[in-house]
């Protein structure tokens, strides 16, 4: 008879893997640690190699103990739901997770979507900072986590952009200058941190984070105490002791993304992206846009987009009027280029004032192919570009970069 691998010891080696030890292996299986050791040996035994070893005073998996237990969450996914199909055992249970900035919003409608599809399904949660909820889902320990896309490597799925603005305590009024603006942020690393400061840069205001914290709630009370201003999600709902603050440059959506576990229900895992999405499109056409692109700072100072002598100074180096004038409308193109590229948002939702976005895109497309932007940035020095204006085009040279290697140009339907 050929070796049998046992379900419980299976089970007991997953554990090992996913709480970090033999210790609280046994404490979750409601185990004793002798147990859950005569289980791994046992394991190895039926495998004839060792599947753990020692490292000081921790163990680690040898390489044939990875490939077990990846065969053993395989063989467990499967166990287990041929039980629940044939035996009528105890409910499935589905475990979410999702960064704080969107949990209060999607964890409800992640519930129903759960539900459509798994009626009497458990639904568990776990509300982590992004980085964490990507790596439960690898230790399968969460079976589909929403997160931003920006805090880890894994990409995932893309569900949309969540909008974000400035929140402060009722009437806070920040230093006047040349002080730094004071931030409120959670702790490094953060993607939301980091937009933050890239957008105040990009305007050339000044900012200090004052106050970090490891979590949102942190935030928020240093912002209600009025220690400084935070850039939070804009989710419609508000934050109790908070008001949204209009005096600094408006943020761009960050991107969120979904990642599920193999082995999950494939049209379970759609149902929720699917959901998340329709939130996520919901609060970006509910979010108002800027009607202008002059913004006060927080010192007071407007900032406008190119000045008379700057577009002279920009003009020789656009890849037009070499067969006749310039075309008409030629400033309010580039002006809504480096709107694309100051904002982040989508050429589709490009403001009419900059004309048809089809018409703004295809000049950009001309303007990169000849590498107008990289010789932009290139005369920055001599030309001089306010702050604000220096960071799009220099994202405008990134695009034009990718943009000549390809084979085809991007559509502009693309997100990015």
């Amino acid at each position: 008879m050929r070796p049998v691998f046992d379900i419980i010891a299976l089970r007991s080696l997953v554990a090992v893997a996913d709480e970090g030890g033999f210790r609280r292996a046994a404490e979750s299986l409601t185990l004793s640690q002798s147990a859950v050791s005569q289980h791994v040996r046992r394991l190895e035994k039926t495998l004839g190699r060792p599947v753990v070893e020692r490292a000081g005073r921790s163990a680690r998996f040898t390489a044939a103990g990875r490939l077990l237990l990846d065969e053993a969450r395989r063989i467990l996914d499967v166990h287990d739901e041929a039980a629940r199909r044939l035996l009528g055992s105890e409910s499935a249970t589905v475990v979410i997770g999702s960064a704080e900035h969107i949990a209060d919003l999607v964890l409800p409608k992640i519930t129903a979507a759960v539900h459509e599809r798994m009626p009497n399904c458990q639904v568990r949660f776990r509300v982590d900072r992004s980085a964490r909820l990507v790596e439960a889902v690898d230790r399968r320990s969460v079976d589909l986590a929403v997160y931003v896309t920006e805090a880890v490597a894994v990409e995932g799925v893309p569900v949309g952009g969540l909008p974000l603005k400035w929140y402060a305590a009722p009437g806070w009024t920040p230093p006047p200058a040349p002080a730094a603006l004071p931030l409120a942020a959670i702790e490094e690393p953060c993607a939301v941190r980091r937009q933050a400061l890239e957008v105040l840069a990009a305007h050339a205001v000044p900012a200090s984070v004052i106050c970090e914290a490891g979590y949102l709630t942190g935030v928020l009370e240093a912002a209600r105490a009025g220690l400084g201003v935070a850039l939070l999600a804009a989710t419609g709902r508000g934050y109790e002791g908070l008001v949204e603050y209009s005096g600094l440059p408006p943020a761009p959506p960050i991107r969120m993304s979904a990642h599920a576990r193999p082995g999950t229900d494939p049209a379970m895992a759609m149902n929720i992206v699917g959901t998340v999405r329709s939130l996520l499109v919901d609060l970006t056409a509910s979010a108002p846009e800027a009607t202008t692109d002059t913004v006060a700072d927080a010192h007071g100072t407007a900032r406008d987009g190119l000045t008379d002598d700057q577009w002279k100074a920009v003009v020789p180096l656009l890849p037009l009027g070499e067969r006749g004038p310039y075309p008409e409308g030629l400033r309010d193109q580039f002006d809504g280029v480096m709107w694309r590229f100051r904002t982040g948002s989508s050429w589709r939702n490009m403001p009419a004032r900059y004309g048809a976005w089809q018409t703004v895109h295809h000049r950009f497309q001309q303007w990169a192919l000849a590498g107008t932007f990289e010789s932009l940035v290139r005369a920055s020095g001599t030309t001089a570009p306010r702050p604000h204006l220096l960071t799009p085009l220099r994202k405008a040279a990134e695009e034009e970069r990718r943009l000549r290697i390809r084979p085809e140009p991007p559509s502009p339907d693309d997100p990015g």
